[in-house]
């Protein structure tokens, strides 16, 4: 009797919790696409800020486990077969190619492996300048974030042969409109948490490490805060902070502060919120268009050049599932959005 054939998987590229949603999303349809076995190596994850925001038990709940799915985590023989033949090697990267791990699998096969792009958020959505921009922002020298982005982009155009992304748009000439994929947005739906208790009354703001970025102040962070939940007193909800996972320890102490233990689309104390708030963020972009939460953008002065500085898909995306920014300090704005919002 012959050996069941292999389906070697190489998972890389992984950063946050959300990226292993995206991940699992993509083996549950390998599994039914394929009878083969299924053997997952994943190479970990990376840090964001100097922070491990992956941790082991993310890992056990985001991807799936059973008898036709093997999953390996810290091997260092990318590729290495077990028992059975193997029939075909994936890549599978989360943003783009993973070209250390693309080469490295490549020396051991000596052949291409087959590669699937994840999504990575809304940087998937960018371009080369976007990217240069955002590892700028991350603390990258000149000329290692425009070298970077150019070898990523050139890499993503070669070498990727399916991107398993969670929007497309409705039609390629129709420049506007996007879709959520079903496919994909299970992930979501299937992962989300019960552990949490959803507070009715509160609007939960989605906070970003604009602080550890270096792009606004502590103190004018907070005040911003403030202006918030004084806009979100006017409609009856009280403001609640749910912070980003990469965000220094207590900075929200004098507000009511959310546990970050899942990612926020898989929370159903933000999920059930009648109302979510942030700044341009891939959780505030979901929220809205998987969950269909009433959602709203705000953004504070010294950001605004981010909002310019956005791709065209970027925008559009954004645009299609989400409000336009409004600052809290223009007078009546924010209440008015914050209303809209809730169909007052």
């Amino acid at each position: 009797m012959s050996n069941p054939s292999v389906l070697h998987v190489t998972l890389a590229g992984v950063r946050s919790a959300t990226h292993l949603v995206h991940a699992g999303s993509f083996l549950r349809h390998l599994l039914s696409e394929t009878s083969d076995d299924v053997v997952v190596d994943y190479l970990g994850s990376g840090q964001f800020l100097g922070r491990d925001n992956v941790r082991p038990e993310h890992v056990e709940a985001f991807l799936p486990v059973g008898p036709r799915l093997q999953l390996r985590s810290g091997t260092t023989e990318i590729g290495a077969s077990q028992a059975g033949g193997v029939r075909q090697h994936l890549l599978l990267s989360v943003g783009a190619p993973g070209i250390k791990p693309w080469l490295r699998l490549v020396s051991r096969i000596r052949r291409r492996p087959r590669v699937v792009v994840l999504d990575e958020g809304i940087g998937t959505y960018g371009d080369w300048r976007t990217r240069r921009d955002a590892w700028r922002r991350q603390g990258g020298r000149e000329p290692w974030p425009t070298v970077r982005s150019w070898a990523v982009s050139g890499a993503a155009d070669l070498l990727t042969d399916q991107r398993w992304a969670l929007y497309e748009r409705e039609q390629e000439r129709d420049r506007g409109t996007w879709r959520v994929v079903p496919e994909v947005a299970a992930g979501f739906t299937e992962a989300l948490s019960s552990d949490s208790t959803v507070a009715s009354g509160q609007a939960v703001y989605l906070t970003q490490p604009w602080v550890e970025l270096g792009l606004v102040s502590e103190a004018d962070f907070g005040q911003h805060l403030a202006e918030v939940a004084r806009a979100c007193s006017v409609v009856g909800l009280e403001l609640a902070i749910r912070p980003h996972p990469a965000e220094e320890g207590g900075r929200y102490a004098a507000w009511r502060e959310l546990p970050r233990e899942v990612p926020a689309e898989l929370d159903p104390a933000v999920v059930g919120a009648p109302l979510v708030l942030g700044t341009d963020s891939t959780a505030l972009l979901n929220l809205a268009a998987v969950h269909g939460r009433p959602a709203v953008r705000v953004t504070l002065r010294s950001l605004e050049h981010l909002e310019r500085a956005l791709s065209r898909d970027q925008r559009e995306l954004l645009d299609t599932f989400l409000p336009a920014p409004v600052r809290p300090d223009a007078a009546g704005d924010l209440e008015a959005a914050l209303a809209r919002a809730l169909g007052a």
